[in-house]
């Protein structure tokens, strides 16, 4: 009996610890092997982390043990648990246990950044290479959404952040796409102020066929890429511009366009271009184009980040160069394409 207890206990714990580790109690976790798996040392690296994971989630425990052990030896050298010579023994504990949180939370920081170096290093600098020879790739570094800003195609910010910055030269010009995230301060209902995400997804910075005076911007009609993406260009003192109406209804019902010059407009905004940008939405969801000169800005807001070392264990295990060499394909599918529909090729 008493061993069927045993192995019933055993079991169970080794579920629970399956839950955190893996995100499943009956996926085991372990190691990769560097004889099966030529990306293991990468892999290996990322699932250290789930194990960190694991030891913060067993901390409550080990403070619910710690207070009985300190009961324990307070009784047995006869110290007044309420007593003053109870409370110098439970400050020091507290201090000593302080000290080895700090020490684990420096690991487990120092752990995450050699992980997301290795992966950088061995599976994203790799896949760059193989798909736009080259390149140059900055891990840590974004476009400038300051550009993207002036040109109208985001919405007014506070902050910016972003990651995994690509640059190219195509045809003796230079492009760029990377992840980037914009956020502003705002008020909510008690007069508290919270960082509210206006813009999550890609930018693009990509080349126009030819030097056009003025600036043309297409939106597709959400509350960011609409109403927000207007007022901050205005408030940039760009009302110059005029709202310009296609013959297009459906076109009409789906896109904001502005322009400083309405000729320039319909030399950009095309019928064939009308009926691409279309389906791109249908596919693709809420962007923002703005031409002007020999540059076309797309933001594409897609709501998730892509190339991000994961840190679900399943998607660990699917890490591979060839993903995310599929994954700078989607972008590039996307850049070529506005570029292409917007350059009316």
């Amino acid at each position: 009996m008493i061993e069927l207890w045993n192995k019933d206990a055993e079991d169970s714990l080794r579920k629970l610890g399956n839950v955190f580790l893996t995100g499943d109690g009956n996926t085991d976790f372990s190691f990769s092997s560097e004889q099966d798996d030529t990306n293991a040392e990468v892999k290996n690296e990322l699932k250290k982390g789930r194990l960190y994971l694991l030891a913060f989630a067993f901390f409550p425990a080990l403070s619910g043990i710690i207070g009985v052990l300190e009961t324990v030896i307070l009784r047995l050298f006869r110290i007044p648990v309420y007593g003053k010579g109870s409370m110098w023994f439970r400050y020091i504990t507290a201090f000593v246990g302080t000290v080895l949180m700090i020490r684990f939370m420096k690991k487990w920081r120092g752990q995450s950044r050699n992980a997301k170096a290795v992966y950088d290093e061995k599976i994203m600098a790799k896949a760059v290479q193989e798909i736009l020879p080259g390149a140059v790739l900055e891990p840590d570094s974004s476009v400038d959404s300051m550009d993207f800003y002036v040109h109208g195609v985001v919405p007014d910010f506070d902050d910016s952040q972003g990651s995994y910055l690509i640059r190219f030269e195509k045809n003796g010009k230079a492009f760029a796409f990377s992840n980037l995230t914009l956020t502003r301060r705002e008020k909510d209902r008690n007069d508290r102020y919270y960082n509210k995400a206006v813009f999550v997804g890609q930018a693009y910075e990509l080349c126009y066929k030819s030097q056009m005076p003025g600036t043309v911007r297409i939106m597709t009609t959400s509350q960011w890429m609409g109403r927000e993406v207007l007022d901050g260009f205005k408030r940039q003192d760009k009302d110059r511009e005029e709202k310009i109406e296609t013959e297009n209804e459906v076109f009409n019902g789906q896109f904001d366009v502005y322009a400083t010059d309405a000729h320039s407009a319909f030399y950009v905004v095309t019928p064939v271009v009308m009926e691409r940008l279309l389906d791109m939405k249908a596919k693709y969801g809420s962007f923002g184009v703005a031409v002007s000169g020999d540059k076309i800005m797309i933001a594409l807001c897609s709501r998730y980040y892509l190339f991000e070392p994961p840190g679900d264990y399943r998607e660990i295990e699917k890490i591979s160069v060839e993903k995310s060499k599929d994954e700078i394909g989607q972008m590039l599918v996307f850049a070529k394409l506005l570029e292409v529909t917007i350059n009316g090729k």
